[in-house]
């Protein structure tokens, strides 16, 4: 639970904090608490409640709601309100907030203003449809909305009751009768097969899939956050469509698309299968859901992916294909036509590349949005196979990157490493303020002092108002804000700091900031020379 300090939700909090099964958090900034929340529920895969005061504090809330909606995650969001006779009188603090994340929850819950015994059974009911909303096949956020009346502070004085309520199973998937193997294996005959596993997949790595991909009767490949890195068998697919030829895609455009998991950061692969569609495109998730990301209207197995990889790989030959083999061969040139433009002068590229080597096997990486994700999606192969790696790919925004990392390291006892640029670092400056900060956390600020991103993209680099609309010039660094918030801090500009600084601020005790300063013009012109390699 996530409590944001406020008068109108006191009783809300009276009743949570006064709660002895429940571990409460408080987060003064409601935009962070929402991304904190966010955070601790995609770490126990369960719902996690955030409350806040009425008026503009629910509002703060609406980036993590839509990125949880988009992701998702069950959270649970609980708002204090005027009565109804207050609304639209121009009291202080009030605004229409029934259904004000309409579009983005799953539904939305009022409670009733009064209190008698006539109307305890409903509400207990409304709580209780409330949590199990968030719960259902597809999991998303939830909203509901608290009406109270002064005083508000009479609630101190009282006990509080806790009722058992019993909490209904969770709605089960009827599994369909598995797919026709005769069909299935003649469809796939002399196909070239691609498994492409998105964000978020929740699986593990089975067996089978792992032998698929060792034995390249399919292209396995797997999106940065999809923590099925460790079982693709073509690592930097990402730099490979990114550098091939138009004639080099048509040679590994998939027959077959099969998909997993969530969401796909990779843009050209978005863009390459839209334009050329695959011959048919299979989804497998057990809820049954996915969105049509490529336009392919794919076929949607309503089943455990695991099961289905199962199945396939009794399907598909023991034998590396010939389309496994062009990838594969396109991927090793990619990395040779790579491996020097990385180290001319300092660079964030170069900076990343290094601390992906040199972090210790067992960890969580946090990726901030805009560059970092990208920076590391290109070079997954160094992604160690252990890794959980997490990234705010619902809607994508830099709003709550280092509060949802936070939210995390608050539930688990790992090295938790957030990889983040300076745009995005401090606009959520405030996942700092709070009073439990994670001990085992540890910030990456990739400062290039003005969001670099925007050079890297052809269409805003050319223009003249890049420099100060677009871009986000700036000359701030993170010495002081580091010492206001009680957070050890190291500065690294070049490559043999980075090597000496790198253990100390992994290895000492609390939560550390290293910023690493480069050149922006400098990383444009080294990320533009590795986007031009031409295999």
């Amino acid at each position: 639970m996530v409590i944001c300090p406020g008068s109108r939700n006191a009783p809300l909090i009276m009743a949570f904090a006064r709660y002895s099964k429940m571990t409460c958090y408080s987060v003064p900034d409601e935009r962070v608490a929402g991304f904190v929340a966010l955070g601790m529920s995609k770490q126990l895969k369960m719902p996690v409640a955030v409350i806040c005061t009425s008026g503009t504090a629910v509002l703060n809330l609406y980036p993590a709601i839509a990125e949880a909606f988009y992701m998702q995650v069950p959270l649970l969001v609980i708002t204090a309100d005027r009565p109804e006779e207050m609304i639209g009188r121009w009291d202080g603090q009030t605004i229409q907030q029934f259904e004000v994340f309409k579009p983005h929850v799953l539904g939305s819950f009022q409670t009733p203003e009064t209190l008698d015994k006539n109307e305890i059974d409903k509400i207990h009911q409304i709580t209780l449809d409330f949590y199990q909303l968030s719960l259902s096949a597809i999991q998303g956020p939830v909203h509901l909305n608290v009406p109270l009346k002064e005083p508000l502070y009479d609630a101190g004085k009282l006990e509080f009751q806790y009722p058992d309520i019993k909490l209904k199973n969770q709605e089960v998937i009827e599994q369909p009768t598995r797919f026709s193997h005769q069909t299935f294996s003649e469809s796939l005959s002399g196909k070239k097969v691609m498994i492409l596993i998105g964000a978020d997949y929740s699986e593990g790595v089975h067996p089978a899939l792992e032998k698929m991909s060792k034995n390249g009767s399919a292209v396995v490949i797997a999106d940065a956050i999809s923590n099925a890195h460790a079982v693709q068998n073509v690592s930097n697919w990402e730099a490979v469509l990114l550098n091939t030829s138009a004639i080099q895609k048509s040679e590994v455009l998939p027959d077959i698309l099969i998909t997993a998991g969530k969401m796909v950061l990779n843009k050209t692969i978005k863009q390459w299968l839209r334009a050329h569609p695959p011959q048919r495109h299979i989804h497998v998730a057990e809820n049954g859901f996915t969105a049509d990301t490529f336009f392919t209207k794919p076929e949607v197995l309503s089943l455990a992916p695991n099961m289905f990889f199962e199945e396939l790989s009794t399907i598909l030959p023991d034998a590396e294909s010939a389309y496994v083999s062009k990838f594969k061969a396109l991927a090793n040139q990619q990395g040779l036509k790579s491996a020097s433009i990385l180290e001319q002068n300092f660079n964030e590229f170069y900076a990343i590349r290094q601390i992906l080597k040199q972090l210790p096997e067992q960890l969580v990486l946090h990726l901030a949005n805009s560059m970092s994700v990208r920076y590391v999606a290109y070079l997954a192969a160094y992604l160690k196979p252990d890794w959980k790696v997490y990234s705010n790919r619902g809607v994508s925004g830099i709003d709550g990157c280092s509060s949802t990392a936070m939210g995390m390291a608050l539930l688990n006892n790992k090295l938790n490493v957030l990889i983040t640029g300076d745009i995005a670092f401090y606009y959520d400056i405030n996942a700092l303020w709070q009073r439990q900060l994670p001990e085992n956390m540890r910030i990456i600020l990739m400062n290039n002092f003005g969001g670099g991103i925007f050079k890297n993209i052809d269409g805003p680099a050319g223009l003249p108002e890049l420099d100060p609309y677009i871009e986000t010039p700036h000359q701030l660094k993170a010495h002081h804000l580091a010492a206001h918030f009680g957070s050890r801090y190291f500065l690294v500009s070049d490559d043999q700091q980075l090597e000496e600084t790198l253990p100390l601020f992994l290895d000492g005790p609390g939560m550390a900031i290293m910023e690493i300063t480069t050149d922006s013009n400098i990383n444009s012109n080294i990320f533009k020379q590795y986007k031009s390699i031409i295999l």
